[in-house]
């Protein structure tokens, strides 16, 4: 009789450990389940992305871009994180609405670029703002003699003097005996930006209509020189321009007179 008992409780016991056994193997495996069911969270990263569609030479504003969460492993290496990167710099190729800024989309500091109208005449929509000026980009040649000894660099402020001589009788129906053949000089444009030089090629911004005057200029004969403004300087010259009588009247020049032998 002991003997049975024995058995029977040893019986009991084995099949209540087996059943122990087989409801942690369970609970574990349901425990697993539930873990692998939750989604796993992917580490992201704040990029610097275009805000609008942004044309090639803009000058960046706040509202041209904004933060946007990336996925760590989709982020471009290069891609810039916070506004200040960006802003103010100068782009040279378009940049399409979502696309992240990068800084191959911006013109080398070594090689500045430039903007044809500059970004306070420019609308939210990247378009002139109406009534704005009628703005062109054009070149012009002076040599390093007139131009400061070609110390005038991208970023300047210059004025533009034209000298030439003029003929009364081929420009005029009815000149006087008052007018004669001289040279003339006068400050035409004042306080011209520099937008670029290549050699004595240079840059300058002006409205279409002084642009169509200073190619006549060029091609009318006569020389162009650069004046160097200081820093800061918007001062109007004040100047009139000089032919002989004024210089005459001025400096005092002394005329030579003719001798009899």
């Amino acid at each position: 009789m002991q003997d049975g008992s024995r058995r029977r409780a040893r019986l009991i016991l084995i099949v209540g450990v087996a059943l122990a056994l087989v409801a942690g193997v369970g609970t574990f495996v349901y425990a697993s389940g539930a873990k692998s069911d939750q989604p796993v969270a992917v580490p992201t990263v704040a990029v610097l992305v275009a805000a609008r569609e942004i044309p090639a030479k803009t000058t960046l504003t706040p509202a041209d871009v904004k933060l946007q969460e990336f996925n760590l492993d989709a982020k471009p290496a290069a891609a810039m994180t916070t506004a200040d990167q960006a802003l103010g710099k100068i782009t040279i190729q378009s940049i399409s609405v979502g696309e992240p800024i990068l800084p191959t989309k911006f013109a080398d500091p070594k090689n500045p670029s430039f903007v044809v109208i500059p970004a306070s005449f420019i609308g939210p929509d990247g378009a002139p703002a109406p009534n704005s000026p009628n703005y062109r980009a054009m070149s012009i040649t002076v040599p390093d003699q007139n131009a400061v000894g070609g110390t005038v660099a991208v970023g300047d402020s210059v004025d533009l003097m034209f000298t030439f001589q003029f003929d009364p009788a081929s420009k005029l129906q009815r000149p006087t005996p008052l007018q004669n053949v001289d040279f003339s000089a006068k400050i035409i444009l004042e306080r011209l930006p520099i937008l670029a030089r290549l050699a004595s090629v240079y840059t300058i911004r002006v409205d279409a209509l002084t642009a169509e005057r200073i190619g006549y200029l060029q091609s009318a004969g006569g020389q162009l020189a650069f004046l160097l403004r200081a820093p800061k300087d918007e001062r109007a010259s004040g100047s009139t321009g000089a032919t002989f009588g004024d210089i005459y009247t001025n400096f005092h020049i002394k005329i030579p007179e003719k001798i009899t032998q």
